[in-house]
């Protein structure tokens, strides 16, 4: 017979199992993000034997921490180099669409060329 032996922690009551998906702690407790989850759907939809391969190896956490955060970045770089093609302007309301077209052109460019890809 086969015991397996699995730790809980006591939350207001209920028993909580301590299951660690991945090799590193920390990215098993840090939450996903919107890029992060993006992708992961991606794997999940688009190429489930990627995504059962990184899972069973434990680097699937990572994996979608590095790819969130690397989104976020390559987003922000290039929505701040499209912000510099318009004018300046003292019109608060101006350069708040401003700054939602080129967070949105960037975002849409950022997806499509470098999100949905297999990694």
């Amino acid at each position: 017979m086969l015991k397996n032996k699995i730790s809980y922690t006591n939350i207001n009551g209920a028993l909580y199992p301590n299951l660690q998906i991945s090799k590193d702690k920390e990215a098993d407790k840090r939450p996903i993000g919107k890029y992060g989850q993006m992708y992961l759907n991606y794997l999940k939809d688009e190429h489930p034997e990627r995504y059962a391969e990184l899972r069973m190896s434990g680097e699937l956490m990572p994996l979608i921490h590095k790819v969130n955060d690397e989104t976020h970045e390559q987003i922000k770089d290039l929505s701040g180099k499209l912000l510099k093609q318009y004018p300046n302007t003292s019109d608060t309301m101006q350069k708040f669409r401003q700054h939602n077209t080129c967070q949105a052109m960037a975002e849409e460019i950022i997806l499509k060329g470098f999100l949905y890809k297999i990694r």
